[in-house]
């Protein structure tokens, strides 16, 4: 959908509709693809709480190295792409697609996480238009290194797990500031917490080391930063995107909620920093 379309449930079940399209044109080769972003968060946690939904799809592509990266052939992705129904989005722009869906546009974006190229398009091998946008600073790469078989609509693809969607969102939510980012990050924080306290933490130190992913493991933590009060910016994202989202609880409740979450998280971060150091 377009940037400025509604993140609610309406705009959620056309994004996966998309996918679907595109997962059951890739075949077997859909578990190539692993599904960040927007569409995880209800997949993570089991929870009555309401999310508030997306209305893209996030895709992140595993390029290697850019040395061994030609022996890649991403031909089979566009032509999947082709076939569900999929055109770019701009002439100029390979990396963003849009597909219409019961008369609404989706969009899929995909995403890499490679050391050369920073903040630019990647142009794939095997493909004419296609490419895949390598975000500023510490990427999505955690959701690679967590990410677990799972099905949507029927169709296989490969998801990032909690571990790597923290290590992820949280990194994001850092770079860009988003409220979305900061709603995202919240939500599976709370709703984890809930259900078991140590999950997060166990799982992002799994995925990210304090000392070799020092840029990556520190964004995280700058991003709980901005859930030191209940006035501060990620409390209140959180808050307002919950009740847009259906969410019935008080505002002051909710950024609450979200700043006691994040903040058990990043204590749970940091001491287990301590204990690796020593």
């Amino acid at each position: 959908m377009s940037a400025d379309a509604s993140r609610d449930h309406a705009a959620r079940a056309l994004a996966e509709e998309a996918l679907a399209a595109l997962l059951r044109a890739a075949g077997p080769r859909s578990t190539e693809l692993v599904l960040i972003g927007g569409l995880v968060p209800e997949y993570l946690v089991e929870t009555t709480d309401p999310h508030q939904g997306t209305n893209d799809v996030d895709l992140l592509l595993d390029l290697g190295l850019e040395y061994d990266r030609d022996e890649h052939d991403y031909g089979w992705l566009e032509r999947a792409l082709v076939a569900a129904g999929f055109v770019p989005a701009s002439p100029n722009v390979g990396w963003r697609w849009v597909a219409e869906v019961r008369g609404h546009p989706v969009l899929v974006e995909f995403l890499a996480d490679v050391a050369d190229n920073l903040d630019r398009e990647i142009a794939l091998p095997g493909a004419s238009v296609l490419g895949a946008k390598n975000l500023r600073g510490p990427g999505p790469g955690p959701a690679l290194r967590d990410a677990h078989d799972a099905v949507v609509h029927g169709h296989p693809v490969r998801m990032t797990d909690i571990g790597g969607y923290l290590s992820a969102k949280g990194a994001a939510a850092y770079w860009r500031g988003a409220e979305k980012d900061l709603y995202d990050f919240a939500w599976v924080l709370v709703n984890t917490a809930r259900m078991d306290a140590d999950r997060a933490v166990n799982a992002v130190t799994a995925v990210l080391d304090a000392g070799v992913d020092r840029d990556r493991f520190g964004a995280v933590v700058g991003a709980c930063a901005s859930f030191e009060t209940a006035a501060s910016i990620g409390a209140v994202a959180f808050a307002s995107a919950s009740i847009a989202a259906g969410d019935q609880r008080d505002h002051d409740a909710l950024a609450l909620d979200a700043v006691l979450a994040v903040r058990m998280f990043r204590a749970g971060l940091l001491r287990a920093a301590e204990e690796r150091d020593g």
